[in-house]
């Protein structure tokens, strides 16, 4: 409410309010009171009223809320005339000591035990007796919001109604009660049937939903069910939501919720909307039970110079503080939880700063800050400093990141960030500093992610990753948790001065160029450095392809400006630097112990500088890590110090990672559950692999011709018989493959021919795609040194072939590899088989020589590599294999 000027006038001309500093707030005001401590104003609102008033003088002025909770309907908004000034900010503040909510929730009273007797039927016998519902129409609670269709890639939509008992987040009735389920498999796009007999139970549901990993582990939908077929134990989907990847079994992972019938432990709740009443199975007796009302709690547009301190924000249904534009203000202090959305949201403006706050049970992750202009490189200069961020994204389980930023020139410092499904951080831009954190326990969820993580833009140059804390990373199921993830050619990044400390894949570099590894610790990570050449294979299309995302963003930006020139001058040829090719990468002065340094793309670390690394990859103590009693890292020691300081190494400035005592932090000291992980063993050779290493294959010369239609006859290729076969035996790891696959290689003089025989079950692929189709690789390499080209050929049960530059050979090498290449293939029941034939002089040899070579079959029914010899690592690692000899 506003009050009239002529109203406060007197008091100014009586010499009151021009003497006020401190604007008082109480519960128990009203405001309609001018403000002071004996005579309080009401609400937030009303403070934000008086002080326009009050600060027409350039007045500072701080507002001060005395304890207890202040009830929000909606979100209370600030604009620009109630900003401060550099000189004279203004303050809302929690008075010293105390604790002040302001909270967007509306108790829950008038609990009763159940006694319909149709509600008591649908409760699975191990819940009767201790749910209890309450009636909130009567209450007067009548917003309850609706579950929405949402997940990967859908952007936010605001939470539903949502419960809190003492202070924590409750759980929307769900089966299983923890974790997943899988799938049996599936009927139809839209019909699933369900790993479990559970569905019997759900018959009387009547707006039953699921929440779905149908195909990767970093796209998840919640999406409603509209039939369920008790008998078939299937379920059936809205024909109109996509599962974007498909749904497929074995990797498909779901939970079904609100549902009354699995409310059957603590903590589970239901609501039945048209009826208005809330069932609840509370975890104990008494204690306090909030259900989300308000969208959020502060709103600010164009706000600058304001600061927000002390609160407790909390319980609102989507980002409890949001600012927009403006400069100089501050959330500090503060503790921001049980939001639909994340916690506090920064777009725009210059100079805000989240500091000192903590911040859990967000449902789509923590703080957010983006600003300044990345075609001009112009900082907004935000600060997300000195926060604990923990247990976030309830609801949205991927790409809502404990911290982001994004934009130019904002900076990430001395926070502590764990337990998230997903990512922890992430600077997407330019020129941002993400230092002196402390990362744990991210990515326990998903795979094939990272706890920081960005990818495909070659202009996002400019970032630094430099003195943090990673620790206890490891991805929960298919390709793994990355801690840091360049994901799909991402360019420009500085890694240094990081401590990893068991991580699964510390940093992966997904064939970006100009990234930098220096000065950092990696100790007992199941990998350290990984560097790919995807750019060239497999992602090749993507690259090349004009219309691609990360051609788009690349003309998005003035990289061929003078200021883009001059900040990242290896950008403006970008398009005549043969991109596909990972180059200028640099891993230098590293220190590893234990787990695998070096996991860089060989074919292409010509291209990169790899130099000045100590690597103990048997010996994990050859580094100790000494922790204080709060489990900080405060000491690093060497078995040989000497070798560290001759490589140049320095060291970390370990007392500054993470968050620091201050008066103005929330809470002190900072305590935290660190969760002890399982890494992925080591690759080995199994012990049934027992084949004599670097075999010879000698490819017999013949002049009998073939026709190349894929039928291996008897008459072409004598037999064929198993004496002269190369015997495809072995997966990429050494494991023995049964059945094998078989190859038989001639040549004529001119030509070399190959023919491939892969038993095949009722289980097949054909299709086109490497990796996910049945089909054949081709490696060679007919010179030696670090210059030679590995050539690679793939062909495919489908009747397709290519060339392919993963192994590192580039443009011109498989230009002249793939002329007058003949394949064809033919599938029949119970096997397929393939025929090759190659010119030599595309291989650049002649009867006489040898080549280093590798023959693999990738089979979907067993999901096997079969191959010559075990590479344990890429199928075209020819050195690993073994070689041909051209007989003269």
């Amino acid at each position: 409410m506003k009050i009239a000027v002529a109203s406060v006038l007197p008091l100014m001309a009586a010499g009151f309010v021009s003497a006020q500093t401190v604007i008082h707030v109480a519960p128990g005001g009203s405001d309609t009171n001018p403000g002071t401590a004996q005579s309080p104003l009401a609400t937030l609102a009303g403070a934000r009223e008086r002080v326009r008033q009050v600060k027409q003088g350039g007045t500072s002025v701080t507002v001060e809320l005395a304890a207890g909770t202040y009830a929000f309907s909606e979100p209370v908004v600030f604009s620009a005339e109630d900003s401060g000034t550099a000189t004279a900010p203004i303050v809302y503040r929690a008075a010293v000591g105390t604790e002040v909510r302001l909270s967007g929730g509306r108790p829950v009273i008038g609990w009763q035990p159940v006694t319909d007797p149709q509600i008591v039927r649908r409760l699975a016998p191990e819940a009767r007796g201790f749910v209890q519902v309450a009636d909130l129409k009567a209450q007067g609670i009548t917003s309850y919001g609706k579950l929405t269709v949402h997940g990967f890639a859908m952007g936010s939509k605001p939470a539903e109604a949502e419960l809190f008992f003492n202070d924590t987040p409750m759980t929307l009735a769900r089966y299983p009660n923890q974790g997943f389920k899988g799938i049996k498999g599936k009927e139809a796009n839209t019909v699933v049937k369900l790993d479990t007999d559970r569905v019997a139970r759900w018959a009387a549901e009547t707006d039953p939903w699921i929440f779905a990993y149908w195909h990767h582990d970093w796209a998840e939908l919640h999406e409603p069910i509209v039939a369920v077929d008790t008998t078939k134990g299937t379920i059936t989907r809205r024909e109109d939501i996509k599962a974007r990847y498909g749904i497929t079994r074995g990797r498909a992972r779901w939970y079904a919720y609100n549902l009354l019938a699995e409310l059957d432990t603590p903590g589970e709740f239901y609501l039945d909307r048209q009826a208005g009443r809330l069932y609840f199975w509370p975890p104990e007796q008494g204690g306090s039970t909030v259900l989300s009302q308000a969208d959020g709690l502060i709103r600010g547009d164009e706000l600058s110079h304001v600061t927000f301190q002390g609160f407790t924000v909390e319980v609102c249904r989507s980002t409890a503080v949001v600012l927009r534009g403006g400069t100089g203000s501050h959330i500090v202090g503060c503790t921001l939880r049980n939001t639909g959305h994340r916690a506090a949201s920064v777009s725009g403006g210059t100079k805000h700063e989240i500091y000192g706050c903590d911040v859990y049970h967000c449902g789509e992750g923590g703080i957010g800050m983006y600003g300044g202009d990345r075609k001009t490189l112009t900082p907004a200069g935000h600060n997300a400093e000195n926060n604990h961020v923990h247990h976030y994204s309830r609801r949205a389980r991927t790409y809502k990141t404990g911290i982001t930023v994004s934009g130019c020139g904002n900076r990430i410092a001395h926070n502590l960030v764990h337990h998230g499904p997903h990512m922890a951080l992430s600077a997407g831009g330019n020129d941002h500093i993400v230092e002196y954190n402390e990362i744990h326990n991210a990515v326990y969820e998903s795979g094939d992610a990272g706890a920081y993580y960005v990818g495909r833009d070659y202009t996002q140059r400019g970032n630094i990753l430099r003195y943090n804390y990673w620790h206890q990373i490891v991805g929960a199921t298919g390709h793994g948790g990355m801690t840091i993830y360049l994901d799909d050619q991402h360019c420009g990044h500085t890694i240094h001065g990081n401590l990893f400390e068991r991580c699964s894949r510390a940093v992966f570099i997904g064939g970006g160029d100009d990234n930098t590894v220096t000065n950092n610790v990696f100790l007992d990570c199941w990998k350290a450095a990984h560097m790919d050449n995807r750019g060239m294979g497999w992602q090749k299309k993507f690259t090349d392809d004009p219309n691609s995302s990360i051609n788009e963003r690349l003309r998005g930006m003035p990289y061929k400006s003078e200021l883009w020139a001059k900040r990242y001058p290896n950008l403006v040829n970008i398009e005549n630097d043969d991109r596909n090719v990972p180059k200028r990468n640099v891993f230098r002065t590293n220190l590893s112990a234990g787990g695998l340094w070096d996991d860089i793309h060989k074919g292409t670390r010509k291209y990169q500088t790899v130099e000045d690394n100590l690597v103990f990859d048997q010996d994990k103590d050859w580094i100790a890590l000494t922790k204080d009693e709060l489990g900080r890292p405060t000491k690093l020691t060497y078995k040989d110090p000497a070798a560290v300081n001759a490589i140049g190494f320095e060291d970390l400035p370990l007392e500054k990672m993470g968050v620091y005592a201050d008066p103005r932090r929330a809470s002190w000291p900072v305590e935290h559950q660190v969760d002890k992980i399982s890494l992925p063993e080591p690759s080995k050779p199994r012990p049934d692999a027992k084949l004599p290493p670097n075999p010879t294959y000698r490819v017999a010369r013949t002049a009998s011709p073939i026709a190349v239609d894929g039928h291996v006859r008897a008459d072409e290729w004598g037999g064929p018989n198993d004496k002269a076969a190369m015997v495809l035996s072995v997966n990429f790891d050494g494991k023995l493959v049964d059945p094998p696959a078989k190859a038989w290689l001639t040549h004529d003089g001119t030509t070399l021919r190959v023919a491939v025989v892969v038993p095949l079950s009722k289980t097949r692929k054909l299709g086109s795609k490497w990796g996910g189709n049945e089909a054949v690789e081709l490696s060679f390499r007919a010179a030696d040194g670090p210059n030679a080209d590995t050539l690679v050929l793939r062909g495919f049960a489908a009747g397709k072939w290519a060339t392919a530059g993963d192994a590192g050979a580039g443009a011109v090498a498989l230009g002249k590899l793939g002329k007058n290449v003949a394949y064809a293939t033919q599938v029949r029941k119970k096997q397929w088989s393939a025929e090759w034939e190659i010119p030599l002089a595309n291989l650049g040899v002649v009867p006489g020589d040898r080549v280093r070579a590798n023959v693999t079959v990738r089979r979907m029914a067993d999901g096997v590599w079969a191959m010559w010899r075990p590479t344990m690592g890429n199928s075209f690692l020819v050195e690993r294999v073994g070689t041909l000899e051209l007989v003269e």
